[in-house]
């Protein structure tokens, strides 16, 4: 069954994700909910609501729902002001290098104990041993057990100036033939891949910087509240 209420809420959670309320967008979405509706009865008339744990369901449904409430009462009382949202605009962009396009780098990295290790590692890879594998077995570095030295995808403003010019110059794949020394040991650069990117203006930014701060408040909630619960498993 339609009603105003479930209109209402999808439209609601449109918003929310930055579209505006308009007659085609509530005429897309009744469509939706009317599309919705029909396959739910076909399901119910072939039997199959008795396959789905309902009750799983609905709790995590339910949770999904509190979660929202908390959130919508937490900035109904400290509004995201424009002010926050420039801010982390300007943050993230110092994070690119203040350029408004350019590359993204996915880079990965073994850092070990001193330079000689290095070296031999460098010879390894060249040999065709996995880079991978062996920042798994040898790099020091925080997670690289688990992640097998990658990095992730990077703008230029979260290299160091001279791992900036040293990633510029690497084709896909590659590594750099020179260990680096970086603080608590060296390190041998690999660049995984590149790919263009074009910095969206503050106004386009905005549903996703709000979500940004959303985020932050979630984080933050929950390990205040893991600090001062008592969890059993």
């Amino acid at each position: 069954m339609l009603t105003k209420g479930l209109l209402d809420l999808n439209i609601k959670a449109a918003i929310a994700q930055g579209q505006k309320n308009t007659p085609e967008l509530q005429k897309a979405l009744k469509d939706e909910l009317i599309n919705r509706e029909l396959l739910a009865q076909q399901a119910e008339r072939m039997d199959l609501e008795k396959g789905i744990d309902l009750d799983d369901q609905y709790t995590q449904l339910r949770q999904t729902l509190l979660i929202q409430a908390l959130v919508e009462e937490h900035f109904k009382k400290s509004p995201i002001t424009d002010a926050q949202l420039r801010e982390e605009y300007d943050r993230q962009r110092k994070l690119t290098g203040d350029a408004t396009s350019g590359y993204q780098y996915r880079v990965s990295q073994i850092i070990v104990a001193n330079e000689t290790d290095a070296l031999d590692l460098i010879s390894r890879i060249n040999k065709g041993e996995l880079f991978g594998k062996l920042a798994q077995q040898y790099s020091i570095a925080d997670g690289a057990k688990s992640n097998g030295g990658q990095l992730g995808w990077l703008f230029p403003g979260q290299l160091s100036p001279e791992l900036q010019q040293l990633v510029a110059k690497l084709n896909k794949g590659s590594i750099y033939g020179t260990p680096i020394q970086v603080q608590g040991g060296w390190a041998i650069i690999k660049l995984d891949d590149k790919r263009n990117y074009k910095l969206p203006g503050f106004e386009e930014s905005k549903p996703q910087l709000r979500q940004a701060f959303v985020q932050q408040y979630l984080v933050e909630t929950v390990k205040d509240l893991r600090s001062r619960a008592r969890i059993t498993q």
